[in-house]
């Protein structure tokens, strides 16, 4: 079985950086906690501020699948309109060399 790795690119609202890092630091502890979650990061661009990438490593499908159904993501989804100038890209990775 090998690992996924997630990047997912955030652009923020003008003004609404701090929301961004709140929720995150709201949520990355629960994340941490889950089975199967081997890395879960926020990363800020160097240039802009109001670009983010959160960096997910996942140790199976099953466990990314539950990550995604579970109450909090569910929850922490509903919120992001509020800060989030569009929704999130995703890119789904796995190792091949």
């Amino acid at each position: 079985m090998q690992a996924i790795d997630l990047l997912v690119f955030i652009d923020v609202q003008p003004g609404k950086r701090q929301a961004q890092l709140e929720a995150f630091a709201r949520l990355e502890p629960q994340v941490l906690a889950e089975p199967g979650c081997l890395r879960y990061e926020l990363l800020a661009d160097a240039e802009d501020d109001h670009k983010f990438v959160i960096v997910e490593r996942w140790a199976s499908e099953a466990a990314l699948t539950a990550h995604e159904n579970s109450a909090h993501m569910q929850a922490a989804d509903a919120g992001n309109a509020a800060f989030r100038a569009k929704p999130a890209t995703v890119l789904k990775l796995q190792q091949v060399i």
